[in-house]
């Protein structure tokens, strides 16, 4: 029988003890406070005796009553004056604050106001502390090294399989408690599917796994369930959850992120090929930097990938201001990068030094540098001989034809540029000195191959010999080898010290664009001129007003327009020769007018092919095979990466405030665990390093959270509960010990996560059953805190769904591939909806291959707790609500998937009705139906075939009474629980 101990609250804690809300208050209302009302209502000065930077004067309300009442934003003051609504009571004085700012105080009040308090400096009412990092690790467990320890002496030695069933049970003797029994193997091969694929066992398989009296049957399971390849799906599925996986932006218009897929197969197959961790961070990190990147079993650039989750935050298209913009996403990079590789709320130092944890805001900006110095791009990741191969062999075959036309070169003139004018790119000059690009740097095989730079000539056309562009005076040009090759190249960063941006440009179905304070999103038509497209082949002037600007940070991309930006006349013909840009001179000046003179010498002209009788022929077999390469190259495959920039150190913003700087913080990784004095990072991001020192043996956070996240999937609730959190805000561990072994044992055994799963899944711990045979230990461990026995634990919605499709039509079990539209029920309206909806079911295919769209998630998903992509989140909530019973009761998919299993059911050759019975609840439940289930089911399908129309008199139950019993048994609880 199926048993349920089911725990479940919803409390609402008192402030300061909530970490989401803590972090809320961190992050998006004391900064308000801190530069609103504190200058009057602070330290120094009490208007009305309120002081708003403690916690205790805020709950009071000064002599006026309750400026706060937690949950009830209407009944609280604060919102009252900050609304504006009365006449007698506005502020801040000096003018409203911003609808997205009230917004956040009503939020923050909503939800209970939550405010740390500060014991360490005597209370609440103390004043600010000086911060001492030193101090602050001492004082908490987290930031110490990892001990070495030896698994402790238990009385049963019969008991434990493993070193860590040694210190599980150490710690329920210590209390007078033995384990739970251990599990029936019907429980225990259901568990396991769950665990490690996502997915039930078929019935076949649970028999065989009954009857194997092997002793090595649990380990032989676990073996073949690790190689399966839905191990990487299932396991992926949660890591999403990190990285707030979405394939879409946000915000109003929910814009597409192109290629976004790829990330999601690229965490599948490196699961799947167990890459080891370290390496996996490395990837993540810094993967566009490292030297030679990890090749997958297609050939593609595995490590360039990881990058692409520093992408998934939701974005503003067209912000007010493109720099606050831009600091709030590296505020999101950061929070997603640190809790997600270290388990620290390194963002709540963005504002001011951490309240609590070793962190300091100096550590926020210098880890702000680096992601300052780098930049989004759409990264080819293709196989090296499937393009870079070609662009090789056409480089060659290019000069070879060049030499056979008689081509003369034509050096630049020299350049009589204004006085004050300032030079961004003059490639004319570069190509004389042999410096390649001028500090410029490409993306992609098209401007250039092998570090040579582009050549003068580009070939066209489908005669015997070319025709010929000539670009005199040296020309950083995207089609100069082929317009099918794609690709981009960006300036240095620059200050916008003149009003005028002039490039002297050519090109097609291409772009310049003017990227300022690293935000690459804007769309036309606030800041169109931003985006300057081209479609004159001719040299021609671009000038753009930069005046708004001024002094801001920009860069200047040149880009063929990707398929995307084409719309139908891309469609309409197909993959085909694609646009190209060409750059001569770019500059900033103060005078509106470009510098006529710089276009001597650079003139863009066409030539007829000339050659000698002798070199013809070998002109034409140049040509014939050049033309031959150049069909044969395919679409690239492209992602969402990073992409290394101008290394830059940023200065910390006061209160967060990218307007008020202070001191320059150098780029270096945190204190607390490198020290004050790190070594400079060198060129570009320096993002590599940054990796490095995050994967320092001395740094316990790596492993520790790693090893944490991966217990609390198996175990349903990690040593540290708070998997996110491992600061003074998160919880201690329950055995930390134990931790400190496993994480110890993680890197000595190669940072491998499958070797990892597979120890804990053969423990004895893991193979006990979820009911304890102790009566006192539910009294002595109400809480399973020692795991006294296995957590009963529901099924995340993905799974659930999975479930429902392997029982009633058969999953389709294809890997990768682009995602599945989302199905759009009619309630899902609003800006950006797509104009087609994808089938209810998926295409069958595994709910990890479903189309994530921010604005629109799967209705059937958030009632089961499926988070919403907006930071780092490990630990799911596990509600219960009458939304889920209502979702399995009447959302279309569980009804129509109800249908198709009582059509597979009855498609079968004919069988007795309690015979499809028996097979129904081995399908869905792992396990035989009881007499008492057999008889209610047989008597459930009589009077449903009677509610269905089917005369009384008539033995065989409807196809409707069948797909009724169906859906009944997806209701069970059974069916969404792992015992």
């Amino acid at each position: 029988m199926f048993t349920l101990f089911l725990v479940f609250s919803l409390g609402v804690q008192a402030p300061g003890a909530d970490p989401a809300g803590i972090d809320f208050f961190e992050k998006r209302v004391r900064p308000v406070l801190a530069e609103n009302c504190f200058q009057c209502h602070g330290p120094l000065k009490q208007k009305a005796n309120l002081r708003l930077d403690q916690r205790d004067s805020v709950f009071r309300g000064g002599g006026n009553g309750a400026l706060i009442v937690p949950g009830q934003p209407n009944e609280s003051r604060l919102l009252l004056a900050v609304r504006y609504t009365n006449v007698d009571l506005q502020m801040p004085p000096r003018g409203k604050l911003s609808g997205s700012v009230i917004s956040d105080l009503e939020a923050w009040i909503r939800m209970g106001a939550p405010w740390p308090a500060d014991a360490r400096s005597g209370g609440p009412s103390a004043e600010p502390r000086t911060f001492d990092v030193e101090k602050r690790k001492r004082e908490h467990w987290s930031w110490q090294p990892l001990g070495i320890h030896e698994p402790p002496i238990v009385k049963d030695t019969k008991w434990p399989r493993s070193r860590e069933d040694q210190f599980l049970l150490a710690s329920l003797e210590a209390q007078g408690l033995a384990p739970a029994p251990e599990a029936e193997r019907s429980d225990l091969i259901r568990r396991l599917a769950y665990d490690l694929t996502g997915l039930p066992p078929e019935p076949a398989e649970v028999e065989a796994y009954r009857r194997d009296a092997q002793a090595d049957a649990h380990e032989r399971l676990v073996d073949r369930l690790l190689e399966s390849p839905r191990f990487g799906e299932h396991w992926a599925r949660r890591w999403f959850d990190l990285v707030r996986y979405s394939e879409t932006l946000g915000h109003e218009h929910d814009y597409p992120l192109p290629n976004a897929w790829r990330y999601r197969d690229y965490v599948i197959e490196a699961l799947n090929s167990d890459v080891p961790f370290d390496q996996f961070l490395r990837e993540h990190v810094a993967g566009d930097l490292i030297e030679t990147p990890r090749r997958g079993v297609s050939g593609e650039n595995e490590s360039v990938k990881g990058t692409a989750f520093y992408w998934f935050g939701q974005q503003t298209i067209a912000p007010l201001d493109p720099r606050q913009q831009t600091v709030e996403r590296i505020e999101n990079q950061i929070d997603v990068l640190t809790k997600t590789f270290l388990g620290l709320t390194v963002a709540c130092a963005r504002c001011h030094d951490h309240k609590f944890d070793a962190i300091s805001t100096q550590d926020y900006y210098a880890l702000y540098g680096f992601l300052a110095s780098s930049r989004y791009t759409q990264a080819h990741v293709d196989p090296e001989d499937r393009i870079a191969a070609k662009a090789g062999r056409l480089a060659s075959l290019h000069h070879e034809l060049g030499q056979a036309l008689m081509n003369t070169s034509h050096p630049p003139e020299h350049l009589g540029v204004r006085e004050g004018d300032v030079i961004l790119a003059d490639f004319g000059r570069a190509h004389v000195r042999g410096e390649r690009w001028d500090g410029w740097l490409p993306e992609g095989p098209a401007f250039g191959h092998s570090g040579e730079f582009c050549p003068e000539l580009a070939f066209s056309g489908s005669a015997d010999l070319p025709e010929i562009r000539a670009f005199r005076g040296g020309w950083a040009n995207s089609g100069a080898l082929s317009t099918r090759l794609q690709g981009a190249l960006r300036s240095p960063s620059f200050k916008i010290e003149r009003q005028f941006l002039h490039a002297l440009v050519a090109g097609r179905d291409s772009r310049m664009n003017i990227i300022v304070d690293g935000f690459g999103l804007i769309r036309s038509p606030i800041y169109g001129d931003l985006k300057q497209g081209l479609e004159k082949e001719s040299a021609h002037w671009i000038t753009v007003d930069l005046g708004m600007w001024a002094v801001r940070q920009a860069v200047v991309e040149l880009s063929d327009l990707e398929p995307r930006d084409l719309g139908d006349k891309y469609r309409e013909a197909g993959y085909g020769p694609s646009g190209w840009i060409a750059a001569s001179w770019i500059g900033l000046s103060d005078s509106p007018c470009p510098p006529l003179e710089v276009s001597t010498g650079r003139l863009i002209e066409r030539r007829k092919p000339t050659c000698s009788r002798e070199s013809a022929p070998r002109a034409r077999s140049l040509w014939a095979e050049y033309r031959k390469i150049e069909e044969s190259i395919p679409a690239p495959t492209l992602l969402p990466a990073m992409a290394d920039g101008s290394g830059e150190d940023v200065p910390v913003f006061l209160r967060g405030n990218p307007k008020i700087t202070g001191e320059v913080a150098e780029r270096r990784f945190l204190v607390a665990l490198c020290g004050s004095s790190q070594p400079p990072v060198g060129k570009g991001s320096g993002r590599l390093e940054l990796a490095r020192r995050m994967l320092d043996p001395s740094n316990p956070f790596v492993t520790r959270v790693f090893v944490n996240r991966i217990w609390h999937q198996i175990f349903g609730r990690g040593l540290v509960p708070t998997v996110d959190d491992f600061g003074v805000l998160g919880q201690k561990p329950s055995h930390p010990e134990l931790l400190d072994a496993l994480a110890v044992e993680f890197r000595n055994d190669g940072w491998s996560l499958k070797r990892l799963v597979r120890r804990l899944v053969t423990s004895s711990a893991y193979r006990m059953s979820s009911a304890s045979r102790d009566p006192r230990a539910e009294k002595l461990d109400p809480e399973n805190l020692l795991l006294h026995r296995m957590r009963l634990r529901r099924m995340e919605a993905e799974a659930i769904r999975d479930r429902i499709l392997s029982v009633s039509t058969g999953l389709d079990l294809r890997l990768g591939g682009p995602s599945v539209p989302i199905y759009l029920t009619p309630f899902m309206q609003g800006r950006g909806r797509p104009a087609v909806s994808g089938p209810v079911d998926g295409m069958c295919r595994r709910s990890v291959y479903l189309e994530v769209r921010r604005n629109f998630l799967s209705p059937f998903f958030l009632a089961f707790d499926t988070p919403i992509p907006a930071s780092t989140l490990g630990r799911r909530m596990v509600s219960n609500v009458p939304a889920q019973a209502l979702s399995l009761l009447n959302d279309p998919f569980v009804q129509a998937e109800s249908r198709r299993w009582a059509q597979r059911l009855l498609a079968t050759p004919a069988q007795p009705a309690p015979q499809l019975i028996e097979h129904m609840y081995e399908c869905a439940l792992g396990r035989p139906p009881t007499a008492f289930e057999r008889e209610n089911a047989l008597a459930f399908l009589a009077e449903q075939g009677i509610g269905h129309g089917r005369p009384p008199e008539d033995p065989l139950p409807s196809l409707e009474a069948w797909a009724d019993l169906c859906h009944v048994l997806f209701n069970v609880k059974e069916f969404i629980f792992v015992n």
